[in-house]
């Protein structure tokens, strides 16, 4: 029963990180902060009982997840090797939780640049869960997309693609073709087209993407603004300058309103609305807009 509940309790706090940020992050040295607690740990370790184990893989765990979504990467890493090396000792080796252990540290290993290290880990995981829940459970499909979005930090593209489509086609089964986690599968898809200059296939990946958030968010809500600013221009590179225009107008106008005209978010948008102009030949609107952005830039210099 206990082993249920510590399941349940880190399942429901599991879910895709997603971190398509550059290999560079590998240069983002932690604090220390984690090691008193690790030393802790290790003091400890053999002399607790399985229960008192369980909990500690559970604090273990959760402390690794919160420091992987504070890019404490280094830390991370430490206490997320530690869960396993707890887990492995306290659980039967196809226990979901060592699943968990083995797809977050995989999640921490890539982060880092570590790709050799992470692809066994989320293969691993991906077995325990298929064995265990099925290849249509999306617990498969999390660690599908966090394996897929590895491929992709590599340029790997024929492998992250059917991966990625995988784990949509799970998501919608298994939730319905309007809830998020389809979302952040379409996002990740419309990513890969885009990456690879696929800006035609793209398109209507982020546009089906758009459209449920809309429903979900509210015509207004910021992050329908972000999107907004992609598929400008993603439409800009395709010739649709049409489209292309209306679209940074109208994200830039949910931008201005929901934080201010002189926010750094405005400005991601006023930047690319130069190049646009620029590139169109419209230099007196082009230049307009760069002043803006230098105005906004001051302010935050």
């Amino acid at each position: 029963m206990a082993d249920k509940q510590i399941v349940s309790s880190v399942e429901n706090k599991e879910r895709v990180l997603k971190v398509k940020i550059s290999v560079n992050i590998r240069r983002h040295l932690a604090s220390c902060g984690a090691r008193v607690f690790l030393i802790m740990v290790m003091a400890t370790l053999f002399a607790l009982p399985a229960f008192a184990q369980e909990k500690l893989w559970e604090e273990l765990n959760d402390q690794a997840t919160q420091l992987l979504q504070d890019r404490r990467y280094a830390d991370a890493i430490k206490v997320s090797e530690e869960a396993i090396k707890v887990a492995t000792d306290t659980f039967a080796p196809n226990h979901p939780c060592i699943a968990i252990s083995k797809n977050l540290l995989g999640t921490l290993y890539w982060t880092y640049g570590r790709f050799s290290e992470a692809e066994p880990l989320f293969k691993q995981a991906l077995a325990i869960y298929e064995e265990g829940l099925g290849s249509d459970h999306p617990k498969v499909a999390t660690v599908l997309q966090n394996l897929a979005d590895m491929y992709l930090a590599q340029d790997r593209y024929e492998e992250s693609e059917p991966l990625y489509n995988e784990a949509l086609s799970i998501y919608e089964n298994a939730f319905g073709a309007d809830h998020p986690s389809v979302v952040a599968a379409l996002n990740s898809l419309g990513g890969l087209y885009q990456d690879q200059g696929k800006y035609a296939e793209a398109v209507p990946v982020f546009e089906r993407a758009l459209s449920i958030d809309e429903k979900a968010l509210g015509l207004d809500h910021p992050d329908i603004a972000t999107a907004l600013n992609n598929m400008a221009t993603l439409n800009y590179y395709l010739g649709a300058n049409d489209t292309a225009e209306s679209l940074y107008i109208r994200a830039l106008g949910i931008y201005e309103k929901s934080y201010g005209k002189d926010h750094p978010f405005v400005a991601t948008v006023l930047v690319n609305m130069v190049e646009f102009y620029e590139n169109t030949g419209r230099r007196d609107e082009a230049e307009v807009f760069a002043d803006r952005v230098k105005q906004i830039q001051s302010r935050y210099q």
